[in-house]
């Protein structure tokens, strides 16, 4: 089963390279759990997009008050949640105030 792992982390604008998320990456996308990944800007340079009556209305992030973003994604392939939770608490975005949420994929062949 796939699941998207979201790396929640505090919003900060330029975090550059991390040897313990390089190395995380490495070894799962050796043992074939991470099928794709990627960082992810920072909440200054994101937009949301509302469709409203038929109005498109496009604005600027940060948004709220929120101190946290999305700093990244994986999605992985693991046989179950405990499975998917266990890469998740490997993740270098789970520590030192960081979190990383696991959202499993809806099953594509219809069950």
């Amino acid at each position: 089963m796939r699941y998207l792992l979201l790396v929640i982390e505090p919003d900060l604008p330029d975090r550059g390279p991390d040897a313990a998320i390089e190395d995380w990456v490495r070894r799962h996308d050796a043992d074939g759990t991470r099928v794709l990944g990627e960082r992810l800007r920072p909440a200054a340079d994101v937009r949301r997009v509302r469709v409203t009556g038929g109005r498109t209305v496009v604005t600027d992030g940060p948004f709220t008050e929120s101190k946290e973003v999305i700093g990244g994604f994986d999605v992985i392939e693991a046989p179950d949640l405990d499975a998917a939770l266990a890469v998740a608490a490997e993740h270098p975005g789970s520590r030192d105030g960081g979190t990383v949420e696991v959202h499993p994929f809806w099953p594509t062949d219809g069950s």
